[in-house]
C-alpha cells in the first residue's frame, strides 16, 4: 500500500512541478538575438515566430546581456519541461499498470487538486 501511495504522490508532485515550470516559461521572453550591421553600426534585435511571420523587437545594448540570459533561461526551462512530461508519462503508466487508478480517475484527481 505504501508503494502505491508513493506513486500517487509522485504523480501529483510531477504535475505541480509541470505547472510551476509552465508559469516560469510564460514569464520569460521567446526567440533569439539577431545582430544587424546597418551603416557601420551594430543593432541587436530579439526575433521570434508567430505562425509563419517573424517578429523583431529592438534590444538596446544596455539590456542585451539580460535579454540573452532570459532567453537562455527559457530554453533551460523548456528542456526541463520536456523531461518532467516524460516522467509524468512513466508515472501514469505505472499507476495505470498497477491498476491503482484508471486514467479517468487520475485526470479527475488532478482537476480536483488544482
Amino acid at each position: 500500500m505504501n508503494k502505491q501511495v508513493r506513486q500517487l504522490e509522485l504523480l501529483l508532485e510531477l504535475h505541480n512541478e509541470k505547472e510551476q515550470i509552465e508559469e516560469n516559461i510564460k514569464a520569460l521572453p521567446v526567440g533569439y538575438i539577431s545582430v544587424k550591421q546597418i551603416s557601420g553600426h551594430t543593432y541587436y534585435y530579439r526575433q521570434w515566430r508567430e505562425g509563419k511571420q517573424i517578429i523583431s523587437s529592438y534590444v538596446p545594448e544596455a539590456f542585451l546581456n539580460a535579454t540573452r540570459r532570459k532567453i537562455a533561461a527559457r530554453k533551460e526551462q523548456e528542456a526541463l519541461l520536456r523531461a518532467v512530461k516524460a516522467d509524468i508519462k512513466k508515472a501514469n503508466r505505472k499507476v495505470n499498470k498497477e491498476r491503482l487508478l484508471s486514467k479517468a480517475e487520475v485526470e479527475e484527481m488532478l482537476k480536483n487538486e488544482k
